[in-house]
């Protein structure tokens, strides 16, 4: 599977960054890459929706940490919607589920973000 990211912006100025294919050494540097411009351009809402991504290695998950380290300054929000069953059983082992919450649907991560609900905390 050929790996794709897109994003787009709700009215509440919300990002939904969605994800296909494998996140993995080749392709979690596209991703870092996105996430901080992002961030950078001062967007510390952040919905990550997963149920395309077939396959999650350690570089993958470092871009989720590295992007919680960076939010967390702004009191930032990120949320995974709808992770693959394979994605979910990596957060899961990883215990990174206790870092960033997964929820079933993007309307129901996006709703998470709106109301405050999926502000990262990370153990310092």
């Amino acid at each position: 599977m050929e790996f794709n990211v897109e994003y787009t912006v709700t009215e509440d100025d919300i990002v939904c960054v969605v994800l296909a294919g494998s996140l993995d050494v080749a392709t979690a540097p596209q991703v870092r890459d996105l996430l901080i411009r992002l961030i950078d351009e001062g967007r510390y809402r952040l919905v990550l929706e997963l149920s395309g991504v077939d396959f999650v290695d350690s570089i993958g998950l470092g871009v989720f940490v590295g992007v919680v380290h960076r939010l967390r300054p702004y009191d930032g929000s990120l949320a995974v919607a709808a992770p693959s069953p394979q994605t979910r059983k990596v957060f899961e082992i990883t215990q990174l589920v206790r870092v960033l919450p997964l929820f079933d649907s993007i309307g129901s991560a996006v709703q998470a973000v709106s109301s405050g609900n999926a502000i990262v905390s990370m153990p310092r």
